[in-house]
């Protein structure tokens, strides 16, 4: 009954602040808007929805062939929006220079940049006393931590031009650890404390950290784990890339700071303080519960 009451108590005080303080679809008009990991799940909703709010839409990932895909999908689905809205960017966002490039093609095309989604990311399901190296960590930071250091970096000036907005795509395992995720939530981690930062060096810019738990995409076929081989999910209960893009672009016309995705993760991050071993006990299940138990 407890958890009932939270839920609805978070739903009206959701729906009230909304009312007062959404930013009006209106004002996204034409807006410039960057988004990383756009070649498949989370990454082409987001993309995807901007472009029906008629902004102009950077998509950028490795996979040319994918973002082309993401593009047709884009100008076929959005009648309103036109071919030089859509623009694609391949680029390999754990090298500093194709940060830079990505961000200068950007400006050169349309002139600066309104808000920068930067959801490129990569899991890791590792034991940590089985690994006979560190380069699931290299590999985890540098796509999930370094990329957004590098594409903020080069971003900052623009983004203090026009007092726009950074969305990042964090996730539950950023704010809760469990077993397997040493090296993933290690990463995420680092993102909290980098951008709850920089928002005091930069306070013309908005900040959103959203926290996700799981979502239906190949993110997770493709997570590293110890022994190589991809495990299946039990997604039965996972969120939609659609449903998750729709909060996350409602998050940043909310000006929220930190969004928890689920009800079960708001309540397990207000009871942290005070019972944490039974938060911890209850992460992990979830956790379990998310392989499927034939694996």
């Amino acid at each position: 009954m407890g958890v009932l009451l939270f839920g609805a108590a978070v739903f009206i005080y959701r729906m009230i602040y909304k009312w007062l303080f959404a930013k009006p679809l209106a004002s996204y008009n034409q807006k410039r808007i960057i988004v990383t990991g756009a070649s498949s799940g989370i990454g082409v909703e987001i993309a995807k929805q901007y472009a029906n709010m008629n902004c102009k839409v950077a998509i950028v990932a490795r996979r040319r062939e994918q973002l082309e895909q993401t593009r047709t999908e884009i100008l076929a689905e959005c009648k309103s929006t036109g071919e030089s809205d859509v623009m694609v960017v391949v680029a390999d966002l754990t090298k500093e220079q194709d940060c830079r490039s990505m961000v200068e093609q950007v400006v050169e095309k349309w002139g600066g940049i309104d808000i920068c989604v930067w959801n490129a990311g990569a899991g890791s399901l590792v034991e940590f006393a089985k690994l006979k190296d560190f380069k699931v960590f290299h590999d985890n930071m540098n796509i999930n931590f370094f990329s957004n250091v590098y594409c903020t970096s080069f971003a900052l000036p623009y983004l203090k031009q026009t007092k726009g907005s950074i969305v990042v795509v964090s996730s539950l395992a950023g704010k809760f650890g469990t077993a397997l995720r040493t090296s993933y939530s290690a990463s995420k981690h680092a993102l909290h404390g980098f951008f709850n930062s920089l928002r005091n060096e930069a306070p013309e810019i908005q900040v959103t950290l959203i926290c996700p738990g799981f979502v239906q995409t190949e993110f997770h076929a493709k997570a590293t784990t110890t022994t190589g081989k991809p495990l299946e999910r039990e997604s039965t209960h996972f969120m939609t890339p659609k449903q998750c893009a729709e909060h996350i672009i409602e998050s940043e016309r909310l000006g929220e700071r930190e969004v928890l995705l689920g009800l079960k993760a708001k309540v397990g991050n207000y009871l942290m303080p005070f019972i944490p071993r039974f938060i911890d006990y209850m992460s992990n299940k979830t956790a379990v519960a998310s392989v499927k138990k034939d694996q």
